[in-house]
């Protein structure tokens, strides 16, 4: 994320075991900048929108009547969190770029777009048979995407979301990948050398697959020795960066089949 004077800053949120909370970091000094200690979210459940308000989903929250909240920091303004208790537990949180819309991702599978600016619920449906694992919408916002323990990823057109009356997902479903029968694990958005948006996506079984959503196609399949946990796609949209459940971090081109490169520190 960047900062209002341009400097970077590094987000780190615990699991809920671990009691740390959530830092915010200087990135060429290590300077802690920010430590919210109360603060516990699920995997690919913290977003910063704008680069002024950071989104995170607590899980099993005491106090919420469907087990979870939502909670929202001002990064500039230091201040107790606006709390938000939606009507059950969500994992996955995203919003797009212009920070006009958030989404959010139940254990039960339903997903959720939220208006920012009125905090009014504009879209719930049923997404997914199992619980949504990550989320994330197009660098334009024309498409949503939602990946599930199930294996599937969907793609959803905002258009249809936001018009369409019937709450049914085949009335609103714009293609699904199968991506395997595990759980999907990360999504990242990437601009390919012809200049259509594309997919990458990682499975708990060691795959990432780089998908064309102008197609609605898996284009290509990238297969690793380890279970793949999180994915970062650089901002030319040339390497991925996959981090591994046993701590090995793997980067490769995403366009050549180039060697890999491992890197060892994390146990």
């Amino acid at each position: 994320m960047g900062m209002d004077n341009s400097d970077e800053a590094l987000v780190v949120c615990s699991n809920k075991s671990s009691a740390t909370g959530m830092s915010i970091m200087d990135m060429s000094t290590g300077e802690q900048l920010l430590h919210i200690p109360t603060c516990a979210s699920p995997p690919h459940g913290l977003c910063c929108l704008r680069n002024h308000f950071l989104f995170a989903s607590q899980i099993h929250r005491h106090g919420s009547v469907g087990g979870g909240a939502i909670f929202m920091w001002h990064l500039n303004k230091p201040q107790p969190p606006l709390r938000s208790y939606p009507l059950e537990a969500i994992g996955p949180l995203s919003c797009t770029k212009d920070g006009v819309y958030l989404s959010g991702g139940a254990l039960s599978g339903n997903a959720y777009i939220w208006e920012v600016c009125s905090g009014k619920l504009l879209k719930t449906w049923r997404a997914h048979h199992r619980s949504l694992t990550c989320m994330l919408f197009s660098d334009d916002g024309s498409l949503f995407v939602s990946g599930s323990e199930d294996g599937i990823i969907c793609v959803w057109s905002m258009i249809s979301l936001l018009d369409v009356e019937d709450l049914s997902s085949s009335s609103i479903l714009h293609f699904t990948l199968e991506h395997s029968s595990s759980p999907i694990t990360g999504l990242s958005t990437t601009s390919s050398v012809s200049s259509s948006s594309g997919l990458v996506s990682s499975s708990k079984d060691g795959t990432c697959k780089v998908s064309d959503l102008v197609l609605g196609r898996i284009t290509r399949t990238i297969i690793y020795p380890q279970s793949i946990t999180e994915i970062v796609v650089h901002p030319t949209g040339q390497i991925l960066i996959c981090g591994t459940v046993h701590g090995t971090i793997f980067i490769n081109n995403l366009h050549f089949e180039d060697q890999l490169v491992e890197l060892q520190g994390h146990k």
